[in-house]
């Protein structure tokens, strides 16, 4: 079970982006990146607004595999019945700490369901659709089996991927992403009212999750851009899309590296517009900087 939970981390989704991106299909693995953004705004958010605990947290019954039972903040603050919430005590004991990890959704069974939703959206087979079901209920029950979730969490979770997808599907219908054609910038107009609200208020609100919106911005930045510059195929041997990947993997890596670097001699302030401005920086221009290079050796058509 651990090891289904340690699958639901950034790191591993950053990795079969890349693939489906440069392996693949660059625009629907851009598309669905963004729809794990959006999913990742609306997880973090209300966690952050709701505040509620996490088994592992409140109860000294519940023992993540490898842990020793210390550190909760109540010890017995589990819920009495199957549908009823943890106790008051628990509740206000979790909204008192700061920069906590809260419970509900279930972020990686949102992460997970939006995932494969997305790729259900634009790969319709038979084959994917019962290996999402089967990988969304096993990510749920990992988590519960580790105490890190109740099942309120989980189903929440569910909820919330499905969600994330439908706003996407909406938000993509003028993007014309299953074609290559050239699209004016008014086809970017439903994206952009969704995003620049967001950025706007992102300093302002707390309950925003700037991390997820910086990059959902440095997402359909990257996105107009390849647009505009053209791109006629995803096509190629298996070789030539595995050099993709390989290039665009370590391209990323370095530019991500240099980052970091520049960020930490600037010495930025801790704040939600930092936060936005850093993971824009570290989305988009390593996409865009990537497919560049990647046209320019001719790995792409022009």
């Amino acid at each position: 079970m651990s090891t289904v939970s340690l699958l639901g981390y950034s790191m591993v989704y950053g990795i079969l982006i890349s693939v489906i991106t440069f392996g693949i299909n660059l625009r629907k693995g851009l598309a669905i990146f963004m729809i794990l953004a959006i999913g990742g705004i609306m997880t973090d958010g209300l966690k952050r607004g709701l505040k509620l605990p996490r088994p592992s947290d409140i109860d000294v019954r519940v023992i993540e595999p490898g842990q020793q039972p210390s550190g909760r903040l109540v010890d017995f603050g589990g819920a009495n019945s199957f549908w009823s919430l943890p106790t008051k005590e628990a509740i206000v004991a979790v909204k008192n700490q700061t920069n906590w990890s809260y419970g509900l959704p279930s972020g990686h069974v949102s992460a997970a369901t939006a995932f494969l939703l997305g790729l259900l959206f634009f790969y319709r087979k038979k084959g994917l659709l019962i290996f999402s079901v089967c990988w969304v209920i096993l990510m749920a029950l990992s988590r519960m089996y580790l105490g890190r979730h109740f099942i309120a969490d989980v189903i929440g979770g569910v909820l919330v991927g499905g969600l994330a997808v439908l706003i996407a599907v909406f938000l993509f219908k003028s993007l014309e992403i299953n074609s290559y054609k050239k699209l004016k910038p008014p086809a970017f107009s439903r994206i952009s009212y969704f995003v620049i609200p967001l950025v706007l208020l992102t300093p302002f609100i707390g309950l925003l999750d700037a991390d997820n919106i910086g990059r959902l911005l440095g997402l359909i930045v990257a996105y107009f851009i390849i647009n505009q510059i053209g791109q006629n195929s995803d096509s190629g041997k298996t070789w030539l899309r595995v050099a993709r990947i390989f290039i665009a993997v370590i391209l990323s890596l370095v530019m991500y590296l240099i980052l970091n670097y520049i960020i930490k001699a600037i010495n930025w302030e801790d704040t939600q517009m930092a936060d936005l401005v850093t993971t824009f920086l570290q989305t988009g221009p390593p996409f865009l900087v990537s497919f560049v290079i990647l046209r320019k050796l001719n790995f792409y058509s022009n």
